[in-house]
């Protein structure tokens, strides 16, 4: 639009958008001065307000910290004392009076056992309070009884420690026997909790007995009170019209609410604002990130308002109990008034709004009018004239193509230069054409093949001169590595596979000629890699060969020894028949013997049984005796009584009574002898009740002794008759030892005849090992690769990985030079055979997934995905080619390093698989002892039958040795067991 325009017109424009411009800026900047200035007055005020608010609420959340804190004081461990100090001496004393009654009403009536089994299980029912309980432990710290943990009665827990290492039940023991009673504090498991918790105790001595009786009182308990005393004193805390304290913990959860009691131990965690701010998490993470606390803001709903408030509040975290108290205020008054000051502010800028409009209207106008005369006077007429002079000479045909300059000042100048320029473009235009030519020349004959060509010519174009360079460094380069890349290829011809190129006479390439360069040596390290399994096959079946030319010659001696032992074999045999013949015949004397032996303990047995049946009906009387001196000793018991009512009587009688109260004594007197009669007749029949138990004890002994008697005699009976089985087995055997001394003669004869041919053989894998040996060193390769080729499916797989990347990289950048192409997705490093691949051997937990080498690979591999799909990308946005250099570089160097670590895997894996077949051809001692024990087991079942009978007992008492345990680590807890 502006192109149609004249120049005149362009600097009028220009003139009244520059005045209205500066007016614009003078108003804007007066009017955002006033706004600024307003800002940071309403600004001002507004922080100084919320301040004062945060402030305010930090000191009302202080007030209630510091009750909190007051509360906590009362749970350290001497406050606690103190607070149940009383309570558990109080409970104490109570148990102790109705122990002391019982004792002094039983002391002497009843023996001490019973006396003390009474006062046991008064104690083990006592309680108090909700948990409140007794135990007993004696000045030995042996536990006599706990209510709770009953397994623990009879115990000897001297040495028990709590978790602060404190031997507790030596404390109480302690204190009993010094003090006599006092308080302890310690740990002990508590219901509900993972950990032993903080338990005070007050413990007394019981001195009839030497008991120690204790009772505690949980410190978790006592704090749980006080921390419900500080809770209803903060529920009931007020200030101001209508402020409150709220106390939640850090889960978070609402520990309590004096508003709104329902939400009172109930995770509030997903409650939030209606800007959806979690309001509840955030107090938690302020307080856990600031000790003093921090004030947290956020929208609540407000009676009497339709919207949520913003509100304001200071939350602190009470750590001891993990506690959060928070207190909070709504800020709408503070807002109003806000509000109130930036309309102020308003009318006044729309004052000088008007005030600013008026004053630029005018000067707009007067400031136009004079710079309209001076434009049109000193610009606009020279280039009127300017342009009539250059319309006269284009169309002129017989001019020079110069402008004519009728003055010299600015115009002129600008027709001057356009002269001076005008006679430039024509000799540029020559030397271009030259340059151009020459161009066209070099180019015909790179396409021949020649790389040798270069442009020489100049040109003042700064274009074509660049052009011109650009064409000579491609031509160099590109020579460059060609001749690299044949260099390597005559050495690969001259059977050269080793051939590296030095740094000095390496060349960097990028794209198909980087490719062909990393294909070519990526050849050599293939050929180098068949050459290693070429050498390594041969050699190894040279070795094989030395070694069957050795096992032939010792199975052609083996053969000879065979022969002669077979001889011996048979004397042999004729000694074992004649010796199993003698152990028939006394086989069926033992089994006589013990059928006799087993009748004889099978009469014991019965005579032992009837023994037992008769102590059985002893003590059935006995008993019966018992029962009837116990209703004796109740007859006395009751006549004694009777008797003391009748001298109760008889004395309230008077005279009269007397002769009656000399009866009663009498009565008295007969009755405390019956008492001690029965009581000696019922220690007789408990000695005898004693004897009949200790004569039943040795009856069953008796029994179970002639039961093992009568087990043992059947064992020996089976024994014997496994023995004559075993006899008649070995006479069976012996035919078969013949049979078998046959076929090895025979099998001797054909063990000649395959070492001959064996040998034969032998002979001519020696000789292929010799060629595959000349073969491999004719040729010079990198014998490094010997190291990498134990698994020739990795080396291939390893291969066609390289090939894959090599030709991904291809593949991508042959389709970047497409007219307008466009970005496209390559294949990600996760999707390309390789990345599966690698998941694979990550999934199967390979060993050399678990290297340094491994982490780098992913990297690299990574790298040259990311740079290829980079390349792309910066290609269809018509990148610099300093750009696309660096990346396509990148990426060559990234494969480089890609094709190194694939080495590298091949290196680790051959490595972790030569360890793995030396472990496995080195068995471990235990396993070396197994085959031992196992290999003189074979060897003494196949000699036991040639042994003398003497020496048999001598075999079974050696295999009779007790079982050694082996371990083949020094820390194994199984041997130091």
């Amino acid at each position: 639009m502006l192109g149609n325009l004249t120049i005149k017109s362009k600097l009028l424009m220009l003139a009244f958008l520059t005045i209205v411009g500066i007016a614009l800026i003078v108003s804007i900047e007066s009017i955002y001065s006033i706004k600024e200035f307003s800002k940071k007055n309403v600004e001002k005020y507004k922080k100084e307000a919320y301040e004062k608010k945060e402030e305010e609420l930090k000191n009302y959340v202080s007030l209630a910290m510091k009750t909190v804190n007051a509360y906590h004081k009362r749970t350290s461990i001497d406050k606690i004392k103190l607070e149940v100090q009383e309570y558990l001496k109080e409970q104490s004393g109570f148990i102790f009076s109705i122990l002391d009654a019982e004792y002094n009403k039983l002391k002497g009536k009843v023996p001490n056992s019973e006396l003390k089994k009474r006062l046991r299980e008064i104690i083990s029912e006592t309680r108090y309070g909700k948990t409140g309980y007794f135990w007993v432990n004696d000045t030995d710290a042996v536990i006599v009884m706990h209510p709770t943990k009953p397994h623990l009665d009879g115990k000897d827990l001297s040495e028990f420690k709590d978790e602060g290492g404190k031997k507790i039940f030596s404390v109480f023991a302690e204190v009993g026997k010094t003090k006599g009673s006092g308080f302890v504090d310690y740990s002990w498991p508590k219901p509900g909790f993972d950990k032993p918790q903080l338990k005070v105790s007050f413990v007394k001595l019981f001195k009839p007995f030497n008991w120690v009786i204790g009772t505690g009182s949980y410190v978790a308990d006592v704090t749980k009170n006080i921390q419900e005393e500080a809770l209803e004193t903060i529920s009931n805390m007020r200030y101001g019209t209508n402020g409150y304290f709220w106390i939640n913990d850090t889960k978070p959860k609402m520990i309590m609410h004096p508003i709104k009691p329902s939400l009172n131990n109930k995770n509030v965690a997903n409650v939030q604002d209606k800007k959806g701010k979690y309001l509840f998490k955030e107090f938690v993470t302020v307080t856990n990130n600031n000790e003093n606390g921090a004030l947290v803001k956020y929208m609540w709903p407000k009676p009497n308002f339709e919207e949520p408030q913003e509100k304001f509040s200071y939350v602190q975290k009470f750590g001891p109990w993990n506690w959060i108290i928070g207190t909070g205020a709504y800020i709408d008054d503070i807002k109003a008034e806000i509000a109130s000051m930036e309309e102020t502010t308003n009318e006044e800028i729309a004052t000088i709004v008007k005030f600013l409009v008026i004053s630029t209207l005018i000067a707009v106008i007067l400031i136009y009018i004079l710079y309209t005369f001076l434009i049109k006077r000193a610009i606009i007429n020279p280039l009127s004239q300017l342009d009539f002079a250059i319309a006269n000479l284009g169309s002129d045909s017989n001019t020079n193509n110069f402008i004519e300059k009728n003055s010299n000042d600015e115009i002129g100048k600008v027709i001057d230069s356009f002269n001076a320029y005008i006679n430039k473009l024509k000799d540029g235009f020559k030397q271009d054409a030259k340059v151009i030519e020459e161009v066209e020349d070099v180019i015909t004959k790179v396409n021949n093949g020649f790389y040798v060509y270069k442009v020489h010519s100049d040109s003042p174009n700064p274009q074509i001169q660049k052009l011109k360079l650009s064409i000579n460094s491609m031509i160099d380069k590109t020579n460059e590595k060609l001749e690299e890349i044949n260099n390597i290829l005559v050495e690969y011809g001259n059977s050269n596979f080793d051939y590296k190129t030095s740094k000095n006479e390496h060349h960097n390439a990028n794209g198909i000629v980087g490719s062909i360069s990393t294909s070519t040596s990526f050849i050599g390290n293939t050929v180098s890699e068949f050459l290693a399994m070429i050498t390594t096959s041969g050699r190894k079946l040279n070795s094989d060969t030395e070694v069957l030319s050795t096992e032939v010659s010792k199975l052609a001696k083996s053969a000879n020894e065979q022969a002669a032992s077979l001889e011996e074999t048979a004397a042999a045999v004729e000694e074992i028949t004649s010796i199993i013949k003698s152990s028939a015949t006394k086989v069926n004397k033992m089994s006589v013997l013990a059928n006799d032996l087993n009748g004889s303990a099978k009469e014991g047995e019965n005579y032992a049984n009837m023994t037992t049946k008769a102590m059985d009906d002893i003590d059935k009387q006995v008993k019966s005796i018992n029962e009837a001196i116990s209703v004796i000793d109740q007859i006395a018991f009751q006549t004694n009584i009777l008797s003391l009512n009748a001298a109760v009587e008889a004395a309230t009688a008077g005279e009269a009574g007397k002769g009656f109260a000399v009866v009663a004594q009498e009565v008295r007197n007969l009755a405390s002898r019956s008492a001690q009669a029965a009581k000696e007749i019922k220690d007789i029949v408990e000695h005898a009740t004693q004897k009949a138990n200790e004569g039943k004890t040795i009856s069953d002994k008796m029994i179970g002794g002639y039961t093992d008697l009568t087990s043992k005699i059947n064992e020996t009976i089976t024994l014997i008759e496994d023995v004559s089985s075993a006899s008649k087995e070995q006479e069976s055997g012996i035919v078969q030892i013949n049979d078998a001394i046959n076929s090895l003669d025979r099998a001797t004869q054909v063990n000649a005849s395959s070492a001959s041919e064996i040998s034969g053989l032998s002979d001519g894998v020696t000789k292929l090992s010799a060629d595959l040996n000349a073969i491999s060193q004719r040729a010079n390769f990198d014998k490094t690769k010997e190291k990498q080729i134990c698994d020739i499916d990795l080396v291939f797989k390893i291969s066609k990985i390289k090939n894959d990347h090599i030709l991904f990289k291809d593949t991508n950048f042959a389709k970047v030079g497409q007219k307008d192409v466009k970005t496209w997705s390559v294949t990600k490093h996760t999707d390309c055979n390789f990345g599966k691949w690698m998941a694979q051997e990550e999934s199967k937990g390979t060993e050399f997934t678990k290297s340094s080498n491994w982490a780098k690979l992913k990297e690299y591999h990574e790298c040259v995905h990311q740079r290829v799909q980079d390349y792309v990308n910066e290609n269809a946005n018509k990148a610099e080619n300093e750009v696309l250099s660096r990346i396509s570089k990148e990426v060559d160097d990234c494969t480089f390093k890609l094709f190194e670590c694939l080495d590298i895997i091949k290196i680790e894996y051959c490595t972790t698989y030569v360890e793995k077949k030396v472990e496995k051809s080195t068995p471990t001692l235990s396993n070396t002892n197994n085959s031992s024990k196992q290999i003189d087991k074979n060897q003494s079942l196949k000699t036991k039958s040639f042994e003398k009978p003497e020496k048999k007992a001598e075999v079974k008492k050696e295999t009779q040795k007790p079982k050694e345990f082996t371990s083949n680590a020094s820390d194994d807890e199984w041997e130091s067991f």
